[in-house]
């Protein structure tokens, strides 16, 4: 009896001992199976994260290159832009400053031209210059020729697209002013009043639109030395445009209507001259 309990007890140890053995054997098969599978998608996963990141570089290479060369044309076609820019600039440049030359020129040329006789008649009172005919003025006056307000402009129209019009209706206004002043002088021969060209409507009406209101009440006031006074006046103008020119400052819209109206002020005053 003994015995057989013996053996029972050492079957069950014995049973006991393998199914630990069993379980043990199958965790650790379990375990390595899972290693290794853990191990084979991360030298996938490795592969594959390795394969990507060359396939980006790959592809950043080429959209930097592109990108590199895509700049390179570009600054390529600013460059030969800037230059033909750069060459169109200086030509116009030197045109300006030809065209402003002419322009100074012809305003001394005018000034030269201007009949002494008027220059000095400056000076007078508006009595002795209804009576210029008659004093020591008289033969000058009379020998005045009307064609030299054309030797005014000389050839500065020619100048006038690289002047602009600001320039242009300052010029031709005031030489259109002093053509005026002139065309008075010789028609005084038979009017003695039309000597008093200061009071004339169309002179004021010119120097209005040269200069501005504010200066022909001023005008209105002086009692001698006016024609040095417009000159001095349409100087000190004319510098302000001219400096505005050169300086590549662009000209408002106000200022070239302001041109506009001046021309047509003068045009209105051509049938008298």
């Amino acid at each position: 009896m003994d015995t057989l309990i013996d053996f029972v007890l050492t079957t069950i140890a014995s049973a006991s001992v393998s199914a630990l053995l069993l379980l043990a054997l199958g965790w650790l098969l379990r375990t390595w199976i899972g290693e290794r599978f853990k191990a084979s998608v991360k030298h996938e996963y490795d592969d594959r994260l390795e394969n990507l990141k060359a396939e980006l570089r790959q592809e950043g290479d080429a959209n930097l290159a592109e990108l590199t060369s895509e700049i390179d044309r570009q600054a390529d076609k600013l460059r030969i832009a800037s230059a033909s820019f750069s060459e169109v600039q200086k030509v116009i440049i030197v045109r300006k400053i030809e065209a402003v030359e002419a322009l100074w020129l012809a305003v001394l040329e005018g000034r030269r031209l201007m009949p002494s006789s008027i220059v000095a008649s400056d000076v007078l009172t508006k009595s002795e210059l209804k009576n210029a005919y008659s004093s020591v003025l008289g033969p000058e006056l009379r020998s005045i020729e009307f064609g030299i307000i054309t030797k005014f402009f000389a050839n500065v129209e020619d100048h006038r697209p690289f002047l602009g019009e600001v320039i242009w209706a300052q010029f031709a206004g005031f030489h259109g002013m002093l053509g005026r002043i002139i065309y008075l002088f010789r028609e005084g021969k038979r009017k003695p009043e039309k000597l008093i060209w200061y009071e004339d409507e169309n002179i004021h009406r010119m120097i209005g639109a040269l200069l501005g209101e504010s200066l022909l009440g001023e005008f209105k006031t002086l009692s001698h030395s006016r024609i040095q006074w417009l000159n001095g006046q349409f100087d000190r103008q004319l510098f302000k445009t001219l400096d505005q020119l050169l300086s590549g400052r662009e000209f408002g819209e106000a200022a070239l209507r302001h041109a506009e109206s001046t021309l047509a002020t003068v045009s209105r005053a051509a049938p008298s001259l």
